[in-house]
């Protein structure tokens, strides 16, 4: 009787712990739910974005009290066939570019 009351708690300890950690997510998403200053910086230090491409968005989910929220961390471009990739974050901020380089008329001052 005792080990299976044991069981219980730790079952619902645990299943507390993990119901309230965040989880951390990327998922592959449409160049329009890009957002506009992500599109734009892209465009602002690269030119035209490339054909071919796909987006990712790497998020993190938390829960706020009975709903989950996504807040998003960055934006990635990728292009494996031109080995491309540039990612973003959330408030627009170059991260990371692998195979490109930034245009000559590109606004250094940020």
């Amino acid at each position: 009787m005792k080990k299976t009351i044991l069981f219980f708690i730790l079952v619902a300890g645990i299943t507390a712990t993990l119901w309230a950690q965040s989880l951390r997510k990327t998922e592959k998403i449409n160049a329009e739910q890009v957002p506009v200053s992500i599109r734009t910086a892209f465009e602002n230090d690269f030119g035209k974005i490339p054909e071919g491409g796909h987006w990712l968005a790497n998020f993190i989910v938390e829960r706020d009290g009975e709903r989950s929220v996504a807040k998003p961390l960055s934006y990635t471009y990728r292009n494996k066939s031109e080995k491309i990739e540039v990612r973003y974050t959330a408030d627009g901020k170059l991260d990371l570019v692998k195979g490109l380089e930034k245009s000559r008329d590109a606004n250094t001052n940020s």
